[in-house]
């Protein structure tokens, strides 16, 4: 099949994929207290089922995406999801929390893989002019993720158990590859030469905008995974009404990634950087918030930012990278940014031990801001280079 403009059915499918997968991935967040409860564990033990899942995908997307470069992406697509039902099966019957850890390691390394070909599978399904509106659904299914997959999944596991939360994700996977079997085309084939696609000029590029994502994801992680206890110690909002909390935090979400394409396109100098300060400016505001309305206030604009930024991210590296070189970038991207997922995660993890968990935004934070440098480097390079292109696309 080729590029047609009949593609809306095909990118839902692969978003309710997306969906799904980030929705695995957000989880532990949500049931952290029932899971390290019942794997007779620490919080912070159990918040390292986070890092592990980031340090694993970082550790294996780009080499796993070598492995398959002969396979068509669909097949790839198809594998994943089948590897991700299989591993959240195993995590929902883990006896132990080594059984969880090695499941989640598997987990993660299919959500890698994934992540690393989803995008430019969409891409590839529409004509070039429609490029940014097949990304805003395809990135839509993180968002809802947010707003309806950890939300849902945390009542779940605190009316019935963390592992009915984790099966039901396993029979999502499974409903997704039959959906993406039967209505997504497949677009070319792998590789004929695994070394085809080599670095070129574009791959700096590509690398300063992964780096701004990287410690933006960091600052956000580091607070999203403790968000329960931080919003205690900080807002003084129990366990109990945190599916409240994420559910607004989700709402926001929506919100920005309905606006993200738009936000990208108009403003494609200052779009990435604003939005990176902002979402370190929101944490700062968490972190210093006087009370549970200003603090939930401010986790809605946080929502908001984390559903803007891989929009307008992705669109960033769509537009620096070579063509030649688009699906490298993509494992690129998702590996660094997974590094920083899991960075963000141990920085939690570590503050949680000193029992400062009312300190952590503000130290997320000061660590998001770090976002500006290679953003700013990036924008400094292109226009020593072009300043035409520059204005264009930086």
């Amino acid at each position: 099949m080729t590029r047609s403009n009949n593609f809306l059915v095909p990118l839902l499918a692969l978003s309710a994929a997306t969906f799904t997968t980030v929705s695995a991935e957000m989880m532990p967040a949500g049931v952290l207290d029932s899971l390290s409860s019942s794997l007779s564990v620490t919080g912070a033990a159990a918040g390292l089922l986070v890092t592990v899942w980031a340090g694993t995908i970082a550790l294996t997307s780009i080499p796993l995406v070598r492995v398959t470069m002969r396979w068509a992406r669909k097949s790839v697509v198809l594998a994943s999801l089948f590897v991700m039902a299989a591993a959240n099966l195993a995590t929902a019957l883990a006896p132990t929390y080594g059984a969880a850890l090695a499941a989640r390691m598997a987990a993660a390394s299919a959500h890698g893989l994934f992540w690393a070909v989803v995008v430019s599978y969409a891409a590839s399904l529409v004509t070039p002019d429609r490029v940014g509106r097949a990304l805003s659904i395809v990135l839509a299914g993180p968002t809802l993720a947010g707003l309806v997959g950890l939300p849902v999944g945390t009542e779940v596991a605190h009316r019935v158990g963390w592992r009915v939360t984790f099966a039901a994700l396993a029979v999502a996977c499974i409903a997704c590859m039959a959906a993406i079997a039967v209505v997504v085309p497949g677009i070319g084939r792998g590789s004929a030469q695994p070394g085809a696609e080599r670095w070129d000029r574009s791959a700096r590029s590509v690398l300063l905008v992964a780096g701004g994502g990287f410690f933006s994801l960091v600052g956000y992680y580091a607070v999203f995974t403790f968000v329960v206890p931080i919003s205690d110690a900080v807002a003084g909002i129990g366990a109990d009404s945190m599916s409240g909390v994420l559910l607004t935090s989700g709402i926001g979400g929506f919100a920005g990634v309905l606006v993200a394409g738009r936000i990208s396109d108009r403003w494609t100098i200052s779009a990435l950087p604003v939005t990176a300060l902002a979402l370190a400016a929101s944490l700062a505001g968490m972190g210093l918030s006087s009370g549970p309305v200003v603090y939930v206030a401010l986790v809605t604009l946080w929502g908001a930012l984390i559903g803007v930024l891989p929009v307008v991210l992705q669109a960033h590296v769509m537009r620096v990278a070579s063509d030649q070189f688009r699906n490298t970038a993509g494992s690129i991207l998702v590996t660094v940014l997974n590094l920083g997922i899991g960075v963000g995660a141990g920085l939690g993890s570590f503050v949680s031990t000193l029992d400062s968990l009312a300190l952590l935004p503000l130290i997320a934070a000061a660590v998001a801001t770090l976002a500006l440098a290679p953003l700013a480097l990036l924008r400094s390079s292109r226009l020593s280079a072009n300043p035409a292109q520059a204005n264009r696309v930086s």
